[in-house]
């Protein structure tokens, strides 16, 4: 490996689409000595959790620990090329100092690129929010937003939401790692389709239209105000033993995605408001990471300095009281027969000893 680009994200920035386009065109990067390893699905999310520790879902109740046979994994496809390689994951962005530190040993020996994709603070509030409800979390709107401002910083119930989202001090660890020569950051511009694969391209040394927007690009949209409160109430009845595989597959991979992953929702329903109070904080908070980036001496590509927080939907949301049968239908029929293919071996192992048991148990007469 001559050289490694590393894309950290940040979270909310275009990086699935990013992804997409980079796992479409792997034959093509091949062709022009660009490397782009497949592992497991578009990005390497796995191998980003093993450099930062992270446990994939409820830690004491069958979430996924880090493990650090991923990096190797990826480590080895690495090293099996000559040319440049590119990793995308928006995990990378939450690696604290000795965690960098780490894997820049790792790679000692190699030219690394770091290109970061940005969007303000503001318009990273109700799209963070809606990912958490996607891990089970069991707080409205308002509650989160209370507890992520009451001291900026620190996140009582979400730490890692300022731990990837304090952009300043994120890119400021990856400058002291690898330099600030090293660093470039990208400032989304989502009125303009094609300017995210352009400018990365670009900075990567990508052959001009070889990256480009995917034509069929997976549907995730955001939920409506009605549906999160579904996802909410889901969420504070699932029962206190249930396990995190259970949970991704059947809510979030099951109910959660057949909603998001259609366009279908119902019309009268309102988005997701945030409150006018909660912008302003965040503004001042992002203003702040705006003005230590700059002070980095990095490349930065795009309008740095977009305060167009206009767009944002403000305001306080309509208590929700019912829910249509169409919306609850569409939740529903996201669980089938296929949801089983997509299950975690360990849940499939435990689940067959347990029936095993039983039917022992059954055979033998015990209670």
């Amino acid at each position: 490996m001559k050289k490694l680009i590393i894309h950290p994200g940040f979270h909310k920035t275009g990086t699935t689409a990013l992804q997409q386009a980079l796992s479409k065109v792997r034959d093509e990067l091949l062709g022009s000595k660009f490397f782009y390893p497949h592992i497991a699905g578009n990005a390497h999310h796995r191998a980003a959790r093993s450099v930062i520790e992270k446990t994939w879902g409820w830690k004491n109740r069958g979430g996924r620990p880090a493990d650090p046979i991923e990096w190797k994994k990826l480590e080895r496809k690495l090293n099996s090329n000559n040319g440049t390689a590119i990793i995308s994951s928006e995990f990378f962005s939450e690696a604290d100092q000795p965690q960098l530190a780490n894997l820049a040993k790792r790679l000692n020996g190699a030219d690394i690129q770091v290109i970061f994709t940005w969007r303000p603070l503001p318009f990273m509030l109700a799209s963070s929010y809606q990912q958490y409800l996607k891990h089970g979390m069991k707080k409205s709107y308002a509650e989160w937003l209370d507890s992520i401002f009451e001291v900026p910083g620190e996140a009582k119930f979400t730490p890692s939401f300022w731990k990837r989202n304090l952009h300043g001090d994120v890119v400021a660890r990856w400058v002291e790692t690898f330099g600030g020569e090293n660093v470039s950051l990208i400032a989304v511009d989502e009125t303009k389709p094609t300017y995210l694969y352009e400018s990365f391209a670009d900075l990567a040394g990508i052959p001009s239209g070889l990256l480009k927007e995917p034509v069929q690009v997976e549907i995730n949209r955001s939920l409506t105000f009605t549906e999160a409160t579904l996802l909410l109430e889901i969420n504070r009845t699932y029962p206190k033993d249930g396990d995190w595989e259970s949970y991704e597959i059947f809510i979030r991979k099951g109910n959660i995605e057949a909603l998001t992953g259609s366009n279908k929702y119902e019309v009268s329903d309102e988005k997701i408001l945030t409150p006018d109070w909660a912008i302003a904080k965040a503004a001042e908070l992002n203003s702040l990471s705006v003005a230590q980036i700059k002070s980095l001496g990095i490349k930065i590509i795009g309008d740095l300095d977009r305060s167009d927080f206009s767009k944002i939907p403000t305001g306080l949301n309509k208590p929700v009281t019912t829910i249509s049968i169409e919306t609850v239908a569409r939740a529903m029929i996201g669980v089938d027969m296929s949801s089983l293919q997509k299950m975690h071996g360990k849940a499939i192992s435990r689940e067959f000893i347990y029936r095993a048991k039983r039917a022992l148990k059954r055979r033998l007469h015990l209670k």
